[in-house]
């Protein structure tokens, strides 16, 4: 992800930018210009740099399963200096969605910790959806930094062992995990870190790192093609895990790959291509489909 700073690179001075022809340049001219780009060109380096970290954003993604439509996804993000806020819905779609109808819409409200000013930390999450024909809610806020489930259904024990409370503690929503990816992009360029998540029935360990910038080519299912950082990620189940089932299977890391761009000028990037695998489904492919926003106030990096 190229550093704001690094844009200066493209300015141009050549005597046609102010209307003055190159030919009508003495040597002293020449000099003064030369000199004047390079105290320039000091002062972009020594100027501190200012990265999109806020703005309000929405995108539209289709998924795709052994090459057909999987599911259908909805992302809006509302990122301040010091707060947020995120909501994700989805739900099964094709033939896929005929045979297990799924969906859920979930919400999250936080504040970015002073230090580190990436670090997000939910105030409340909420979720709705229907999966295996059962209406689900869970409502939960936080509490010095632990989540309290004030409302859950169905109880999570009647399908999934325990997660010991102790280990919920500075855990965060998926929510706000993409949320803190999107802002430390936007902020350093990188998506190099940790965090553990919690949705009130399962407990995963995240980790991301910063593979580089690719260039995507043009396809059709793709509603973007250039240049995008990739973020490989593993998330390993910790915790929660379905009764009935293989523990051993569901604790294996699953990997995925995440391309970042930024599409709305001074806004936080966005994924605009995200792989992973799906337990049920397999290799997903999530391919962005739509996106509108507007940049926030700016935020400087010390």
């Amino acid at each position: 992800m190229r550093s704001c700073c690094l844009q200066f690179r493209k300015a141009r001075w050549g005597g046609q930018r102010f209307g003055i022809a190159p030919q009508h340049f003495n040597q002293h001219d020449r000099r003064m210009l030369h000199r004047a780009a390079l105290l320039t060109a000091v002062l972009i380096a020594t100027t501190p740099c200012y990265a999109a970290t806020t703005g309000t954003l929405s995108a539209t993604y289709d998924g795709y399963s052994h090459g057909v439509i999987a599911l259908r996804l909805t992302a809006s993000f509302d990122l301040t200096p010091g707060a947020y806020s995120g909501r994700l819905e989805f739900h099964t779609a094709g033939m896929i969605g005929w045979m297990v109808h799924t969906e859920s819409d979930s919400q999250v409200v936080g504040r970015f910790a002073p230090s580190p000013a990436i670090a997000a930390q939910p105030t409340s999450f909420d979720s709705t959806g229907v999966m295996h024909g059962t209406d689900r809610v869970t409502h939960m806020i936080y509490q010095d930094g632990l989540p309290v489930l004030k409302a859950i259904a169905p109880p999570p024990e009647q399908e999934r062992t325990a997660v010991p409370q102790a280990e919920t503690a500075h855990t965060i929503d998926t929510l706000s995990a993409i949320v803190q990816l999107m802002r430390q992009v936007g902020q350093t360029g990188k998506c190099d870190g940790a965090a553990t998540t919690y949705d009130g029935r399962r407990l995963t360990a995240l980790t991301a790192r910063t593979v580089g910038e690719e260039t995507l080519p043009p396809a059709h299912r793709l509603g973007f093609d250039g240049q995008a950082l990739r973020c490989d990620f593993v998330g390993t189940q910790l915790a929660g895990f379905m009764k009935g089932r293989d523990e051993d299977q569901l604790r294996r890391p699953r990997h995925g790959s995440a391309w970042l761009a930024q599409l709305v000028a001074g806004a936080p990037p966005v994924p605009v291509q995200v792989v992973f695998e799906h337990q049920a489904l397999g290799e997903v492919t999530l391919h962005l489909t739509s996106i509108s926003g507007s940049p926030g106030v700016v935020a400087q990096i010390k």
